[in-house]
């Protein structure tokens, strides 16, 4: 392809918008979260990782009481008990499914199935994707905290909310 000034001009726009991406453009989505940066996304897998080796150092000390299964059920229903940070969620079911974990390995087992999810103020997504303790112990007020904390103590559940 010959070089003429039609495609050096091209070269010139695609290069300048390249730049423009890389220097002004992405920095701000970073910036305002829209885009990970990479930090972030190392950070992502180091945690799912870390999660993981949970679970399974869990589910080897102890015997989940439900199966993989049930605990998605039981995942999703809490998600969507608390999905909308408004009036209308069922705050008192939410702390229901939160509290019928028996073990360490069932608390395992529900957090990783729960995994990360968004959160919405009256139908808008608001900020980034929650896992299921920041989802509950932001829709929940501290006296049903204190009961769910209550609730693990007496079972030897070592997680705290």
């Amino acid at each position: 392809m010959a070089k003429t000034n039609k495609n050096q001009k091209l070269l010139l726009y695609a290069v300048g918008i390249g730049a423009g991406y890389l220097l002004i453009v992405r920095p701000l989505l970073v910036k305002f979260g829209i885009v990970k940066s990479a930090a972030q996304i190392q950070q992502d897998i180091s945690q799912a990782q870390n999660i993981q080796d949970y679970v399974q150092s869990a589910i080897e000390r102890q015997r989940p009481t439900k199966t993989k299964g049930e605990w998605q059920i039981i995942s999703d229903q809490l998600y969507y008990d608390l999905k909308f940070a408004a009036p209308s969620d069922d705050k008192a079911d939410a702390g229901y499914q939160v509290s019928r974990v028996q073990n360490d390995a069932d608390f395992a087992l529900l957090y990783d199935t729960f995994g990360k999810r968004q959160e919405y103020y009256f139908g808008i997504p608001a900020g980034g994707l929650q896992d299921m303790v920041q989802m509950v112990t932001s829709n929940l007020d501290r006296s049903a905290l204190n009961k769910i904390n209550d609730n693990y103590q007496r079972k030897g559940i070592k997680f705290r909310f």
